[in-house]
């Protein structure tokens, strides 16, 4: 296990460390649990190698967050008889294999990353990194400040393969002990450059735009605003750049459009704890540019943490919900879909921030693949749904129908609330239905109108 050490000779420990992509594959033994990192750090040349040769591994566990271009070993069944892999969110490259049950959905929230990481064995790293400056630090890049502190840093790391990349990774500024490692810690060392993998940024929807024009008003000049990689986060950006005022943003993501809002004035300063999907454009600007600033999950992704920053707008979304707010955010049902990821956080923690708001937005009905809609507010949730977040952290409910303040009311009028944004052709089986239970009574709807809320 090599250990940090400022004063040795860094140039020679990196040529005494060097080893070839097969040698850094020979490293990876049975018993080993090896974090991955996330995104672009994920070291896909390694897991190539690891592929080609599965039938010599056994036993080896592989934990890492979302991978933005696919794997092979992902999508051959043979692979779990050697390897297992958890991914602690999904994007497509985890959907279709979690449908092939190749992987596991990991199921914390990023604020409980670095334990359930620990808590899984983890003994060992594996990474891409930014060539050395001339002291010997490697900038951990922007997809891995967030978890450089609390997990490549943790002594119960023993074993660190690093993959030297000049061309693949995006480095960004940032101190020491919080954006690099240093070349004299590291066990591997091997020269992986690789190409950089962009995807643009997702286009809103009618309902976006809905949902947006009810939250907007809530926003005020000077607010911090949290918003997600999406349509709505799309909308909500366009949306300020025609409001009056300046803001910041506070979140767990920076997006592509960000960059616009800051050099037009719009936005004054973006804290984020890593990039969504962003463009090569946008990579530049974070490097260059101090109005934008990266910080570990430790701060960015952490509710008592989040609960220190004054006037958050926090704006996350979710699929389906129940009459008293429970939402199921990361699954279609019993489907993995997404993961917990770091909403909680914000729901929580802008609930305890001064001045802080929440809301949790979702469309009102989805269509099956038989063409058949359906709502997705339900009297109470279907067998087999997977609760994200439990009702008493929920402040406010949106769909395009409207807005539901439900935040520290009594379950009688959480329900009469979440009525009035559920669409109209379901709000009256959803009252008939709710009636039938001992937490409402009809005469509990005396001079109430379930559709006082449409346009005239």
């Amino acid at each position: 296990m090599a250990v940090k050490n400022l004063s040795a000779d860094w140039k020679k420990h990196y040529q005494d460390h060097l080893v070839s992509m097969a040698d850094a594959a020979k490293a990876v033994l049975p018993g080993d649990v090896f974090w991955l990192g996330q995104a672009s750090i994920t070291p896909y040349p390694l897991l190539e190698e690891l592929y080609a040769h599965m039938e010599d591994y056994h036993d080896v566990t592989l934990l890492y967050n979302v991978m933005n271009q696919p794997a092979s070993m992902v999508f051959d069944t043979e692979t779990k008889k050697h390897f297992k892999m958890v991914s602690a969110y999904c994007l497509p490259v985890e959907r279709m294999a979690i449908d092939m049950n190749t992987i596991e959905p990991g199921g914390c929230t990023y604020d409980a990353l670095h334990r359930s990481v620990f808590a899984q064995g983890c003994n060992a790293l594996a990474l891409h990194v930014a060539p050395p400056d001339e002291n010997g630090w490697c900038n951990v890049t922007a997809y891995g400040v967030s978890t450089n502190q609390i997990i490549n840093q943790d002594p119960r790391i023993e074993k660190k393969i690093c993959f030297i990349d000049r061309t693949g990774v995006f480095p960004v500024p940032g101190p020491h002990e919080t954006h690099y490692i240093h070349v004299s810690e590291m066990d591997y060392i091997c020269e992986a450059d690789t190409e950089p993998t962009f995807i643009p940024s997702p286009l809103s929807t009618d309902v976006d735009e809905k949902i947006a024009a009810f939250v907007m008003p809530f926003i005020k000049p000077g607010d911090n605003v949290q918003i997600g990689y999406g349509g709505l986060g799309e909308e909500i950006l366009r949306n300020l750049r025609k409001t009056e005022g300046s803001f910041s943003v506070y979140s767990e993501v920076a997006c592509d459009n960000m960059q616009d809002l800051v050099e037009e004035g719009k936005l004054t300063k973006i804290v984020a704890a890593s990039p969504g999907t962003c463009s090569e454009k946008f990579f530049t600007f974070m490097r260059n540019d101090p109005r934008i600033e990266l910080r570990g999950q430790q701060y960015m992704i952490n509710p008592l943490s989040v609960m220190h920053c004054e006037n958050l707008v926090a704006i996350n979304a979710t699929f389906q919900i129940d009459l008293l707010g429970q939402a199921c955010s990361e699954a279609q049902g019993l489907k993995p879909f997404t993961g917990p990821g770091g909403s909680f956080a914000y729901l929580y923690g802008a609930i305890l921030a001064k001045n802080g708001r929440s809301f949790l937005c979702l469309r009102s009905t989805y269509v099956d693949h038989d063409g058949e809609r359906h709502s997705n507010i339900h009297a109470w949730l279907p067998e087999g749904c997977i609760v994200t977040t439990p009702k008493v952290y929920v402040m406010y409910l949106v769909t395009e129908w409207g807005v539901a303040d439900v935040f520290l009311r009594s379950l009688k009028d959480r329900i009469r609330a979440v009525l009035k944004i559920a669409h109209p052709d379901y709000r009256q089986e959803l009252k008939d239905k709710i009636v039938t239970t001992p937490l409402i009574k009809e005469d509990d709807f005396v001079d109430y109108d379930l559709f006082d809320n449409l346009p005239k």
